[in-house]
């Protein structure tokens, strides 16, 4: 299998000094600007201050989801570090990773294996999230039809956004 090396993680030395302020907040807000935080820091932040979702410890080796299966929960990792198996190629990421989220959206499997190599803390988005989609906003479900459609490279849409 091919190795190529993508760093998909967000730098957890910029996000650490920030602390345990609640994500919405003002005082997290300047933080963010102040440590020069991009888009995908912040939202790692926001995910993971998040107390509305449940966090899950996965010892190395443990699988978190693998290729044909279906997604029951989606990830974002916290902690840690995964090796990602698709279509003969291998990654290594770390934290800001989301696992399952678009294959779970289009009703889909998941289109990957994925292996704790280390210690591995992630939150836990509900598999209730993609039964919501139903209900949420027109505008909301066609941004996520797009992204989940363009994640996958999906030529045609889910039934499960329609």
């Amino acid at each position: 299998m091919q190795n190529p090396h993508f760093d998909f993680s967000v730098d957890l030395k910029k996000i650490e000094p920030i602390g345990s302020l609640h994500p919405d907040s003002i005082d997290a807000l300047e933080a963010f600007n102040r440590h020069g935080l991009s888009s995908e820091e912040r939202l790692y932040y926001q995910l993971v201050s998040d107390l509305a979702l449940g966090t899950v410890v996965f010892k190395p080796g443990t699988l978190l989801c693998e290729f044909g299966q279906a997604v029951t929960d989606a990830y974002v990792i916290g902690q840690g570090e995964i090796e990602l198996k698709t279509e003969g190629l291998v990654y290594r990421v770390g934290p800001g990773t989301v696992l399952g989220l678009a294959a779970g959206l289009a009703n889909h499997p998941h289109n990957m294996t994925a292996t704790a190599l280390t210690t591995v803390t992630a939150s836990v988005i509900p598999n209730k999230v993609f039964k919501a989609i139903d209900s949420c906003h027109p505008g909301l479900r066609g941004i996520n039809r797009n992204t989940v459609m363009r994640i996958l490279n999906l030529s045609s849409v889910p039934e499960s956004l329609k």
